[in-house]
């Protein structure tokens, strides 16, 4: 059976294109579709424009301006819409869908690649400052000594070294000599300054209690004195175990 772009299915294509037609009316359609020669080629249409739209995208801040420019391109080039007690056909329903889903495809696509530019020239940003960083070879400006706090009982021991490289600064602890953690314990690491102490990080040892872990400074931060103390896990903002290494 032929039929025509009137015909009373194609008000129903965009319903079964979406996923949103039950099963009976999922049958009844599929059954149509193999004997309507138009409503087949309006769908394969309708799917043309749907498979532009992609289902993921890498989430990238886009400038609003730029969002703005091209969505208006798109929405202004719509003539207004006038009230009007004309019937639409179906066809014509379907036709304005079909420019409307090109049109939402080629705004979502040119928001995605300008997105895309916009990471890359902050990642080139990025790529040039660790360039130049990378340049400046980095200088120790202090040593720590770390000293056990049981110096009867065992024979651990560290240092902390200060490094600067350009305007960034690190510390990198190298300790040995310490037990093995059980369970959920770690070593922590204090900055303390005033009677305040800071976090600098966690870490374990190996089999020979050997351990390392490297602060890198996000701002100036201040500190007169290390301590590192052996926690119940690495979860605490405040000393609670026992102290083990000390400046």
């Amino acid at each position: 059976m032929s039929t025509t772009s009137s015909c009373s299915f194609s008000n129903e294509l965009v319903s079964y294109l979406i996923g949103e037609a039950s099963e009976v009316e999922k049958l009844k359609m599929e059954k149509h579709l193999s004997n309507c020669p138009s409503c087949t080629k309006d769908i394969q249409e309708l799917q043309e424009a749907w498979t532009i739209l992609p289902y993921e995208f890498e989430d990238v801040e886009v400038p609003v301006d730029l969002k703005d420019e091209v969505m208006n391109a798109i929405f202004q080039s719509e003539e207004p819409i006038q009230a009007t007690t004309e019937r639409i056909s179906p066809w014509r329903r379907n036709t304005k869908l079909r420019h409307f889903l090109y049109g939402l495809a080629a705004a979502t696509i040119l928001l995605s690649f300008g997105g895309a530019i916009w990471a890359n020239m902050n990642l080139r940003d990025q790529v040039t400052e660790l360039k130049e960083q990378a340049n400046i070879p980095p200088e120790v400006i202090e040593i720590y000594s770390l000293k056990t706090a049981n110096p009867t009982a065992d024979s651990a021991q560290g240092h902390a070294l200060l490094y600067k490289q350009g305007d960034k600064k690190q510390l990198v602890f190298q300790v040995k000599g310490l037990d093995d953690t059980k369970g959920s314990e770690a070593y922590q690491v204090w900055l303390i300054h005033d009677g305040n102490r800071k976090s600098a990080g966690t870490f374990h040892v190996d089999d020979q209690g050997n351990g390392i872990l490297t602060y890198k400074f996000k701002d100036n931060i201040y500190f007169d004195a290390i301590g590192i103390s052996l926690e119940p896990d690495a979860n605490g903002t405040q000393p609670r175990g026992k102290k083990v290494l000390g400046t």
